[in-house]
């Protein structure tokens, strides 16, 4: 670029020597006027030549001749040098670059990433998708207006006489409405900050704004708009620089929301210090997510549709509520959320900090607080606007830490040897078996109660070791054998959860489990992502990939955290005492044909229901009204008080107390089908070879 900078100054100062030249010359031998010299010099240099006004004089002629050659080598070296700086690759990346940091000065209340990898492409891969799910639901409410005019004249839409008119106007508005209206979406307030040109150019490509640097330097930082910005997510390679960074940022704005992942679990409470808000640690949220995918899979399902599924139609939402907010003052049923928005309420987060579950209508609302709605996803900008004054757009929390307490894991007094898990396995039933030996497994039993119905199965000698210390029940062999879990009691067992670092091992260990037994759950952990597949295939009910469970964290804890904070507040909270059960609704259940009002769960237990999964398939009815009658094989998503779940339990299941048939949704006999033979062995030779 700098060569080409070159040529054009030399060009640009030879043509200025040269049109004075020319023009001084046709002034002096034809004796034209400045005017008449001007114009003959430039129709000679361009060739166009009109022939209304030409040399007379044998030395203008001459003089003609030599500014011809002189002139049309200068000017086609300055046009040459011009398009070189002009449209150039690194000219025009340079003229882009300066647009995007223009773009990037204007921004206010945005959200920065730093770093590169596999968490940052998951974090950004998922604003993408929620990107272009968001254009398509402003686009259809939009439309919602024009579509109800549209079929009072022309009928239903799908199955009337004018179908086909609907579908081309449809598409009519949505190409004028795209001219005239920009929808801002998360993926408009994304800054990356990274220093790999190569990710940069990548990122640049599909529409999203990014800083070439180094993240851990307070120029990068500024650059990005820090001191504007109303959260940074940290995800760098080295948990080393992304203390640096957390530290750097923090000094920059001491109101900046931090996020950071943290490769080591053991620096999370050290970037906690240098001021990061929240430190995730991806194997250690896999964990909890398998966990709970296997212990409490409906529960699992419940959050999941309203937190990270991003094409169901209901979405879980803050609304702020600051002091001049019109809500306050007034109760939730005075709002009538549900019967104009189809929305309820699961939460609300108290001025405090503290959290409020299950709210009822007449909960008064206050200044300061926030609710934890579920409503449709193109019904939450109108919920937005009405909650917050017409005067205030956008609404800055004051950020907090939220400081991580120390969790000793659970052990019992009793500590049993292996022939004496081994009979004591025999007599179990309904039992969860957890299996392997990679982090993630080992971060999963940190949070498990060695009193509860678990058998731990592991090759790995000193972790099945460590865990009979604690109390476990423990199987020491190959988890891909079918007779090691069989001794396990796979066949009676309620679900299997099952994380290995070996591939071929993983997929094997759920082949075995789903031949061994079509009603297990199988939970699974894949460490790539062309690893999902393959262990759904395989017979796998549910996948938990690691980098794609944290970088969902990552994004729901920076975007919106107060639902994170209620989110962890809920979910089987020792500190907090509060857990988020399930109740299987069995045929012969008491509570089956009663309304929620009826059981008086508030009362009894301070407990409410703040999801109902419907007896067939994943579909929900979220925030249930308390008129709504339970009905046979739904299940209760419940937030309770832990003293009080198994007296629930027990009140649901009657008399019997028994657990649920089984835990699947659907009982696919022909999961394991699709895998031949010679693949079976291709696997079994490549666990054997490693």
């Amino acid at each position: 670029m700098d060569d080409v900078r070159r040529q054009f100054r030399a060009a640009a100062i030879l043509i200025l020597i040269i049109l004075p030249i020319g023009i001084a010359g046709y002034m002096k031998f034809e004796g034209k006027t400045l005017f008449e010299a001007v114009y003959l010099v430039i129709i000679t240099l361009t060739t166009i030549g009109y022939g209304d006004m030409v040399p007379t004089t044998e030395f203008g002629r001459l003089f003609t001749l030599g500014l011809i050659f002189a002139g049309l080598g200068a000017l086609a070296f300055f046009l040459s040098s011009s398009f070189a700086l002009l449209f150039s690759p690194e000219a025009m990346s340079r003229r882009r670059n300066f647009r995007l940091r223009q773009k990037i000065n204007r921004l206010t209340n945005h959200y920065i990433i730093c770093g590169t990898g596999e968490l940052v492409d998951k974090t950004i891969g998922y604003v993408l998708h929620g990107a272009e799910i968001r254009r398509a639901q402003l686009q259809d409410a939009s439309y919602r207006p024009t579509e109800s005019r549209l079929r009072r004249f022309l009928g239903p839409p799908q199955s009337g006489r004018f179908s086909a008119l609907h579908r081309l106007m449809r598409r009519l508005f949505f190409l004028f409405h795209n001219l005239f209206s920009a929808h801002t979406t998360l993926l408009d307030l994304i800054v990356v900050i990274t220093e790999d040109d190569e990710y940069a150019e990548r990122l640049r490509s599909a529409g999203i704004l990014v800083i070439d640097g180094d993240p851990t330097a307070d120029d990068s930082l500024r650059a990005a708009g820090v001191t504007r910005a109303q959260a940074i997510m940290v995800m760098l390679n080295q948990d080393t620089e992304s203390l640096l960074t957390v530290l750097t940022a923090r000094n920059l704005d001491p109101r900046l929301y931090i996020t950071a992942a943290a490769v080591e679990e053991e620096l999370k409470q050290k970037m906690i210090k240098a001021g990061a808000n929240v430190v995730i640690a991806p194997y250690e949220v896999a964990s909890q997510f398998l966990n709970s995918a296997t212990l409490r899979p409906a529960v699992n399902d419940f959050f999941n549709s309203i937190l990270f599924d991003q094409e169901t139609q209901h979405q879980i939402t803050q609304l702020e509520m600051e002091d001049d907010s019109p809500w306050i003052g007034q109760r939730i049923s005075d709002l009538e959320l549900r019967e104009k928005f189809n929305a309820g309420v699961i939460g609300i987060r108290l001025e405090n900090g503290d959290f409020a579950h299950a709210p009822g209508g007449g909960r008064v609302l206050r200044e300061y607080e926030i609710l934890l709605g579920v409503a449709p996803g193109p019904m939450i900008p109108e919920l937005q606007r009405l909650c917050r004054p017409a005067k205030r757009s956008d609404i800055r929390i004051t950020t907090f830490q939220r400081l991580i307490q120390a969790r000793e894991s659970k052990r019992l007094d009793k500590v049993m040897s292996l022939p004496e898990c081994v009979t004591t396995i025999e007599a179990m039933s309904k039992h969860f078996v957890i299996c392997g030996n990679d982090h993630i497994i080992q971060s999963a039993v940190r949070f498990l109660d060695p009193s509860r119905p678990f058998v731990l199965l592991t090759s790995d000698e000193a972790l099945a070791q460590a865990w009979l210390q604690r109390g476990f029940c423990v199987i020491h062999g190959n988890p891909a054998s079918e007779e090691v879990l069989k001794l396990a009691g796979a066949d009676r067992a309620q679900a299997i959860m099952i994380s290995m670092q070996d591939k071929a091992a993983a997929v094997l260990t759920v082949l075995s489990a789903r031949s061994i037994s079509k009603s297990l759950l199988v939970s699974v952990s894949a460490t790539t992502d062309d690893m999902i597949d393959k262990l759904k295939r395989s017979g796998a009910d549910r996948v938990v990939s690691p980098f794609h469970v944290a970088a969902q964290f990552v994004l729901l804890s920076t975007t919106r955290p107060e639902i994170a904070n209620f989110l962890q507040h809920v979910l089987y909270n020792e500190i907090t005492g509060i857990e988020t059960a399930e109740l299987y609704m069995e045929d012969d259940s008491p509570w089956i044909g009663r309304t929620i009002k009826e059981l008086g769960l508030s009362t009894r237990y301070r407990a409410g229901v703040v999801g109902i999964r419907q007896a067939k398939g994943l579909r929900f009815e979220y925030a249930p009204p308390l008129d709504y009658v339970i009905q046979p094989y739904e299940v209760l998503i419940i937030i309770t008080p832990m003293q009080y779940f198994d007296e629930m339990r027990s009140q649901a299941a009657g008399a019997q107390n028994k657990r649920p048939t089984t835990l699947r949704l659907v009982l696919d006999t022909a999961a394991t089908g699709v895998w031949s033979r010679d693949v079976i062995r291709e696997l079994i030779d490549q666990q054997e070879g490693g």
